[in-house]
């Protein structure tokens, strides 16, 4: 498996996303039926950096400078965007509006094997570094690698510097039952997660700390080393796996968006496993007298077979759009020390040269101011051009396009992915890539809307600690079973709220799974209805849910803004209005709640009159009365209680009053509040999206609440 078509440039109608700079809308894609397969591009994006002979990044170029080739055929520029990174920086609110194509992502890879562990620590507190002063737009992401179990993702790409700064601080050599149940790898550590007293990256123990972590990698070195007098062909296996699970990498990588700069972290490995050595004199007089059995090939001529995976891994990263820029660790640390063995360990420098220069990076070497080195690659890289054309699908699934850029300015130097890939079958995509796919739509809140999908949170009072946020999200039942062929259906929830600093506070995922046997009809007519629980602290998040059907890969993302109140006042307080309509109607699961409640699966709304249940999508008739529940806190007695209406146009202009009345009432429970159920008859209203606005005024206290809902009439 090669890797994806170009999600990473935005090609595909299999995400249904249109550029932010206003190019051509993308075409639904057709299903599948039975085996067969289509491969259609719709849309392809290059993110194109064009340096000038000093490597300055070359300013204020025009679409006119620009050619672009997709397999020798010119290509029409159909829109054209020039993004200065450094200024959206500074920008209020730039990382919502900045294009996934445009935006950097860095994956800090540690080597655990071709290094020593004291160096590996010290590599440790220079990334940590790195990414806790990358610019707020940027992505990153953490790995590890070691021959026995390849590379191994611990937070894939994101803005968050809380569990990126975790995951370095250890290495991922931490207690497995603090590590998150979180599929896509956005949370590496539960603990991490909520908690006003967490901080980025805060270190536990100090130096003791490091000491530890040097230890367990000195102890898993220990196990997995030979003597380093045995034979090459070890050497050679290890540095054939390292090549193999990097190439391995680059094609997972091919589904995020935009270019992929791999930080290698390493010492790297003795060149002449791949290059050979010079012959010695021994060797050169059994030359001379033409004894040239006695000549080892490959110590002089280096192996064959690992050049030619070099050569083809190289070709992987250059085809994703991916770079690996190595960084000599053992220029990080000032221990000099002999290795376990007593012998000094060879430099690995040229080896990691090789490594990065075949795939157009660099190597950082002898430098303990890593953050600086890395800082001039920033900077060359503020300046990006999106250039977005329209190709010809060839039908190929996972046919590969050959791309070339001209930039018809002198001493200009462009840097531009090699190629692209036509949209392969999902079924044929690994886990890894598969999840990537879904953690960059999340990330970047990409419009995939294959599956229709609403979102509603409802922040309510927590009693003495944080606030308790139900979500409510609707799935569209006929969209999620599109190319559905067997005969149960798992779609898969993934919930996200991040803080203002983009920090994650909590989450839950679930896949639901569904007997279509069964609900076949119920999840046509009226679709998935899921309810799940956040614990949030007071404050603004951006509450993020993807839905996937896991058999047909199809998609739906949404996204909302939700305030969070300060309840410790206990002053009245109107919970968001819960329009209800008919159990019957469609399939409701009461999930999971967050990380921070334990992910166990408990209600968290009131329990409703069995034939109703909440909606996040609610659609009534005009004329017909439709049922809400309202969640009322520390208001008075019910007596004293006056609740009124309005309805509002989607623009937020008032229309008319609400026919609203109440019907029922509970009793206020322990923690202060009421539930009441009411009518509301929308009267004289056309189709189309509205506001109800509710009030309740307590007429003994003074006091009033208000919340609004929005609905659509049908």
């Amino acid at each position: 498996m090669l890797g994806l078509v170009g999600f990473v440039l935005s090609v595909l109608p299999f995400l249904a996303s249109a550029p932010a700079t206003g190019a051509a809308q993308p075409q639904a894609a057709p299903e599948p039926q039975g085996v067969q397969e289509s491969a259609e591009v719709s849309l392809v994006e290059v993110p194109v950096r064009v340096l000038d002979r000093r490597g300055n990044p070359l300013r204020d170029l025009t679409e006119k400078d620009f050619e672009v080739f997709d397999d020798g055929k010119r290509q029409e520029i159909v829109a054209f965007d020039r993004i200065d990174l450094a200024q959206k920086a500074m920008e209020p609110g730039a990382p919502e509006v900045i294009q996934p194509a445009a935006r950097r992502h860095f994956l800090i890879l540690f080597d655990l094997s071709f290094a020593k562990p004291k160096a590996v620590v010290a590599a440790r507190r220079a990334a940590k570094e790195f990414v806790l002063g990358l610019p707020p737009n940027d992505f990153a992401a953490v790995a590890t690698f070691t021959v026995e179990k390849g590379v191994r993702l611990l937070v894939t790409f994101s803005a968050d510097r809380v569990q990126l700064a975790r995951a370095i601080d250890t290495l991922g050599l931490t207690d497995p039952n603090s590590l998150a149940d979180d599929p896509l790898a956005f949370v590496y550590e539960v603990m991490r997660v909520l908690g006003a007293g967490s901080t980025v990256g805060s270190e536990r123990g100090g130096a003791r700390s490091e000491a530890s972590a040097a230890g367990i990698l000195e102890a898993l070195q220990t196990m997995v080393q030979l003597d380093r007098a045995a034979l090459d062909q070890y050497e050679r296996g290890r540095v054939a796996r390292l090549t193999s699970s990097l190439g391995e990498v680059a094609s997972a990588l091919d589904a995020i968006q935009g270019r992929k700069d791999i930080i290698y972290l390493s010492e790297g490995f003795q060149s002449r496993l791949l290059s050979g050595a010079n012959e010695n004199d021994q060797e050169h007089d059994w030359k001379l007298s033409g004894e040239h059995w006695k000549v080892d090939p490959e110590k002089t001529y280096g192996n064959t077979n690992l050049q030619e995976q070099l050569k083809s891994m190289a070709g992987l990263f250059r085809r994703s759009d991916c770079v690996i820029h190595a960084v000599d660790i053992s220029g990080l640390t000032t221990d000099s020390a002999p290795d376990s063995q007593g012998s000094q360990v060879a430099r690995g420098d040229n080896a990691l040269f090789e490594l990065a220069d075949a795939t157009g990076g660099e190597v950082l070497r002898n430098d303990n101011d890593f953050r600086r080195q890395l800082g001039r690659l920033i900077s060359r890289t503020n300046l990006v051009y999106v250039l977005t054309f329209r190709p010809a699908a060839t039908g190929g699934s996972n046919r590969y396009h050959e791309l070339k850029v001209k930039v018809n300015v002198s001493g200009a130097r462009p840097i531009a992915r090699a190629g692209y890939y036509e949209r392969p079958a999902y079924r044929l995509l690994s886990p890894l890539e598969r999840n990537l796919l879904a953690a960059d739509v999340l990330a970047n809140e990409s419009p995939v809307a294959q599956i229709p999908v609403r979102l509603l949170g409802a922040p309510m009072p927590g009693g003495a600690g944080p606030a308790r946020v139900p979500v409510l999200i609707d799935v569209s039942g006929p969209e999620l079973l599109i190319g559905e062929r067997g005969s149960e259906s798992a779609a898969e929830m993934y919930v996200y709220a991040y803080d203002g600093q983009g920090a994650l506070r909590d989450y839950f995922t679930q896949t639901v799974h569904i007997d279509l046997d069964i609900n076949r009809d119920r999840l046509e007519n009226g679709g998935l209805r899921y309810e799940g629980q956040l614990t949030l602290l007071p404050g603004d998040y951006r509450v993020r849910a993807l839905v996937r059907n896991s058999a047909t890969g199809r998609m739906g993302l949404a996204a909302e803004t939700i305030h969070v109140p300060d309840f410790s006042e206990k002053t009245p307080y109107l919970a968001h209005p819960l329009f209800m309509e008919s159990s019957a109607d469609g399939i409701f699961v009461r999930g999971r709640s967050g990380a921070a409640a334990g992910a166990v699966e408990t209600p968290s709304l009131p329990v409703a009159p069995p034939d109703l249940v909440p909606a996040a999508n609610p659609e009534v008739r005009s004329g017909s009365p439709t049922q809400l529940s309202l969640m009322a806190y520390y208001f008075g007695e019910p007596q004293a209680l006056k609740i009124g209406a309005q309805v509002l146009s989607e623009a937020g202009r008032p229309l008319a009053e609400g026919a609203i009345r109440v019907i029922g009432q509970s009793s206020a429970d322990p923690d202060g509040k009421r539930v009441l159920m009411v009518s509301f008859t929308p009267e004289q209203l056309s189709p189309g999206l509205y506001a109800l606005r509710v009030f309740l005024h307590d007429a003994a206290t003074g006091k009033s609440g208000t919340a609004s809902a929005p609905f659509r009439v049908r």
